[in-house]
């Protein structure tokens, strides 16, 4: 008995029995959140935070309409929103009275932005794409890491190291190293970055751990660099 070939359907003969089910689909009406997103015609990181506050973090209108007022309506307009400054806004908001513009926003609420301003700047400053997918699956984890981030602090430097001697270089230089990566740098960086080596040649960016990251996406140059390089710390 002859084998018969059997040839798979050319994709271009399968798009109008997909086309015919989409449009047998009557059009599901849009979600609140979006009618809200259209009239504002936001675009971009606008229209992904407002998604990310209205709908997966489900602040009222009122709450969302107050943040945009106050600066906040972008992605990157949470990057580097240091956990004080949060609360401070948002308990300001809170004790204000309605009919001086105050809203309420709760203890989850602070939490939530909390959450996902650590999310965002944390992204950032390893040179990382913005996995918002990622942030969604694991929201309760970036909300105990902000709240870790928060009581450790910036302050718990290490003793300074004493002064140099030649004959004990290295152990001077190790010392150095460890005062400056235990201080948080105006970038967000350990202040270490100042003095960092070069990557050996085919290092995996994603093999990297956190706080090397950090370390290699802060920049040599600029404003930030100039003023961290010229602090005055181990004199």
């Amino acid at each position: 008995m002859n084998q018969m070939n059997v040839q798979p359907a050319p994709i271009a003969q399968a798009v109008p029995v997909a086309a015919a089910v989409a449009a047998a689909v009557p059009n599901q009406p849009l979600a609140q959140w979006e009618v809200e997103a259209n009239a504002l015609t936001l675009q971009g990181e606008h229209h992904l935070l407002h998604e990310l506050l209205r709908n997966f973090h489900n602040l009222n209108r009122e709450q969302y309409a107050k943040l945009r007022e106050e600066g906040y309506s972008s992605l990157s307009d949470l990057v580097k929103w240091k956990y004080k400054d949060i609360d401070s806004l948002l308990e300001n908001l809170s004790n204000r009275p309605t009919t001086r513009g105050g809203k309420q926003f709760g203890d989850r609420r602070i939490k939530e932005l909390r959450a996902l301003s650590r999310f965002i700047t944390d992204r950032n400053c390893r040179g990382l794409s913005l996995d918002l997918n990622l942030y969604r699956q694991e929201v309760n984890s970036y909300i105990t890491y902000a709240e870790i981030d928060a009581e450790i602090g910036s302050d718990n430097a290490a003793d300074k190291p004493g002064k140099f001697k030649y004959a004990s270089w290295n152990k001077w230089e190790e010392s150095v190293y460890i005062y400056l990566d235990s201080i948080i740098s105006k970038n967000g960086a350990p202040l270490s970055y100042v003095i960092r080596k070069d990557l050996e040649g085919g290092t995996e960016w994603e093999s990297l751990d956190r706080k090397t990251q950090q370390l290699y996406t802060a920049s040599l140059e600029g404003f930030t660099f100039n003023i961290d390089s010229n602090r005055d710390l181990i004199l």
